[in-house]
């Protein structure tokens, strides 16, 4: 890397190598059995280089001829953004735990049982049901040097499990999927099974439901999707292009005073963590909203430096793109609601819990309009059966400013940290 480095300043003001060295294994169920085994290795190289004030990026999965991956980024760099920041200096780096070496260890046979222990839980309590699972381990090691001396690696394992359970009769289908992800291994299995086996036996009822506005609570696996608006609105990007509806607004309320939300790189094992952004920042903790007000927005340094302030320790890369602000751990504080507690105040509302894809609307804005793919009825305080051929609709903006309670039991969603919330209402059309 240092000699790729060494060439590529030679010919241009300041350059950048970004390398990513990954294994990966995983192990695959469907139709209730074992279906394959893959494992796969790979080395990637991004080089950035700042020529006459312009960004050029080329990367290649070949490092024998770096004379050609240097030329390329030459030759883009012509056609590139005009660049508005300068590489970073070395820094502080924190001591982050996302390296896990029970992770790393794990063995094949170890992942094969623990899906064959979920499926057959599954099945033992519903023998029809047809189950897939899908269990991945993934130990990758990142390096980062750049013409103003720094030179910083680390190591990190991901761990994944998904497990999803289907029943397919005629007119009448029910799919069910519950995953776990983090940087530490833990043993899913037996959590995933449960959490799938309560759906699918609140799901055997089938209710009906009016259309109209109701109280909603949204499950930790729903939650992600409510705040693809709030990715979007706090992201630099959107910031610069002056197109986020939250331009103007920090420092004023956002959401309930109850919300606080904060990025975090530095979580412990968070399947987002590590100690250094994509462009070798040091991560850090920033808080996005607090008790209800706008505190922060994300950036990484070309957005920071179009904006005129500082890098959150947002970037986010892969070896072959340029860097790009995006959260990290996004987290939700919990709050000290139990879920029975909020069921039990709802007279008639309902539970979201899956929705099919992104559905229509103007995202950016909060706006979202979205078939329900697996939602049941409140009724009196308690669940009394799944709702189907059921639409969603609100604004999202909206609907965290009239957020009543935050439950008990955060899990992580992906890289979302969140508890159920329990909104003042949604309209639905059944």
């Amino acid at each position: 890397m240092e000699r790729l480095l060494d060439m590529a300043v030679s010919e241009a003001q300041k350059a950048e190598v970004y390398r990513v060295r990954s294994q990966v294994k995983t192990v695959k169920f469907q139709s209730n059995r074992l279906k394959s085994v893959d494992a796969a290795s790979g080395e990637g190289i991004g080089l950035r280089v700042i020529r006459k004030g312009k960004i050029g990026f080329s990367s290649t999965t070949d490092p024998d001829d770096p004379r050609l991956l240097i030329q390329r980024a030459l030759d883009s760099s012509q056609f590139g953004q005009q660049a508005h920041f300068g590489m970073p200096s070395p820094g502080k780096v924190p001591p982050i735990h996302c390296h896990d070496r029970r992770t790393a260890a794990l063995e094949t046979q170890e992942m094969i049982e623990e899906g064959e222990k979920a499926i057959h839980l599954v099945r033992k309590e519903f023998p029809h049901l047809e189950c897939e699972a899908a269990i991945e381990k993934t130990e990758t090691e990142v390096s980062i040097v750049n013409s103003q001396s720094l030179s910083q690696s680390y190591k990190k394992t991901e761990y994944e499990f998904f497990l999803y359970g289907f029943l397919a009769r005629e007119q009448e289908f029910l799919g069910v999927g519950e995953a776990e992800s983090s940087s530490r291994y833990a043993n899913y299995s037996r959590a995933l099974a449960e959490r799938l086996i309560e759906l699918v036996k609140l799901a055997m009822r089938r209710v009906r439901i009016s259309s109209g506005r109701y109280p909603a609570i949204f499950t930790p696996k729903a939650v992600p999707f409510l705040l693809q608006s709030l990715k979007m609105g706090i992201n630099g990007k959107a910031i610069h292009k002056r197109i986020s509806p939250l331009l103007k607004k920090m420092g004023t309320p956002i959401a309930s005073s109850c919300l606080n939300i904060v990025d975090d790189a530095t979580f412990p094992f968070g399947p987002s963590s590590s100690p250094l952004d994509g462009e070798g920042i040091p991560s850090r903790r920033t808080q996005i909203i607090e008790e209800g007000r706008l505190k922060s927005f994300i950036y990484d340094l070309q957005t920071a430096g179009l904006m005129g302030t500082s890098s959150t320790a947002n970037a986010t890369r892969s070896y072959n793109s340029l860097p790009s602000p995006s959260t990290t751990n996004l987290i939700l504080q919990e709050g000290e609601v139990p879920f029975e507690e909020m069921t039990q105040d709802i007279k008639e509302g309902i539970l979201v819990d899956q929705v099919i894809g992104s559905g229509q609307g103007n995202i950016l804005m909060g706006e979202f309009s979205v078939n329900l793919d697996l939602g049941y009825k409140i009724k009196d305080g308690k669940i009394r059966g799944r709702v189907k051929d059921v639409m969603i609709s609100g604004n999202t903006y909206k609907m965290l400013k009239e957020l009543v309670a935050i439950g008990r039991g955060a899990r992580f969603v992906g890289s979302i940290r969140t508890p159920p919330l329990y909104f003042k209402e949604i309209k639905v059309v059944g």
